[in-house]
């Protein structure tokens, strides 16, 4: 029989075959082993990134466990529009303690993690603002240009890294670099902010991509050099306070590799260079951010209430 388990303070997952549907009745899955968003955060919604660790949320059960009722036909869980999950056919649900819930035939999840009744809905979802589909006035996810900490957080990232560079000195990168105009790392950093979502800066003033691709021709950079490139430069992010959650890393990172390997690609003597092309533009890729959104306040559920009845 496919199950539903309620982790304690985490996710739902769900085992077996299990038709799992997005708010428009899309089919997302339908067998396997899957964690359904249960504290209302995910920025992967119906499924559970993770987020729920990120903002402490806890989720104990408050519901009794009361006896089957007959439940019959193909399993499904559907995430319904600015509410909870609904759960049709012969599913088991069981507590973080491991105790089954009854079976019916039809029951209501919470999803918005604000329900006085876990792991069932309450209605909570509306008195606390719940949205699913995110309506495009409650879009807070910042760029990676801005969650970094803008151009001054980049300039002082570049300004370390080839200080560092040429006073170590390091015996790989100092020749690559040695008799580098003073302006290069503002230059680089110009480059960053654009790559992540800042200012068109390096463009305007610098001729975008072509121009990049101009100052590595014929530099013959090597393999070693790139993994040594790469390596202090995450290293630097972390000398000079660079922000160091998950998500803004694997962004950074991405682009380091993806970037110096071009980079290497188009510096080899003779070779047909990606001559053409716009200045790459790097999001959040898998994972972004955690930002709150008014339903997260723990309390949200209570202050509708009381607004509602004020």
């Amino acid at each position: 029989m496919a199950t539903i388990r309620v982790t304690e303070d985490g996710p739902y997952r769900v085992e077996g075959v299990v038709s799992i549907r997005d708010t428009d009745g899309t089919e997302l899955r339908a067998e396997g082993i899957w964690h359904l968003c249960r504290c209302g955060g995910s920025r992967n919604k119906p499924f559970c990134d993770s987020t729920h660790g990120l903002k402490g949320w806890t989720g104990p059960e408050t519901a009794d466990h009361d006896d089957d009722t007959p439940a019959d036909g193909p399993p499904s869980i559907t995430a319904t529009v600015d509410g909870p999950y609904q759960v049709c056919g012969a599913i088991r649900l069981v507590g973080a303690d491991g105790e089954p819930y009854g079976t019916r035939q039809e029951q209501r999840l919470c999803r918005c993690g604000q329900s006085s009744t876990k792991p069932f809905c309450d209605d909570s979802h509306a008195f606390a603002g719940f949205r699913d589909p995110l309506p495009p006035e409650l879009e807070n996810t910042p760029t990676v240009y801005a969650w970094l900490g803008g151009r001054e957080a980049l300039e002082r990232l570049t300004t370390a890294f080839y200080d560092g560079i040429l006073n170590e000195p390091d015996d790989l990168l100092e020749p690559v670099f040695r008799g580098m105009n003073p302006e290069h790392p503002k230059r680089v950093a110009a480059w960053l902010g654009e790559v992540f979502g800042g200012p068109a800066d390096y463009t305007t003033h610098r001729g975008g991509y072509e121009h990049m691709v101009q100052a590595h021709h014929d530099r013959a950079l090597t393999e070693a050099q790139r993994q040594r490139w790469v390596a202090r430069l995450a290293r630097t992010a972390d000398e000079v306070l660079l922000p160091d959650d998950p998500d803004v890393r694997q962004a950074f990172l991405s682009y380091l590799e993806w970037g110096s390997r071009i980079a290497v690609f188009n510096s080899q003597p003779g070779v047909e260079a990606i001559a053409h092309a716009p200045v790459p533009e790097w999001g959040w890729g898998n994972s972004a951010p955690y930002v709150p959104q008014p339903w997260d306040d723990p309390e949200a559920a209570a202050k509708g209430r009381a607004r509602e009845s004020s």
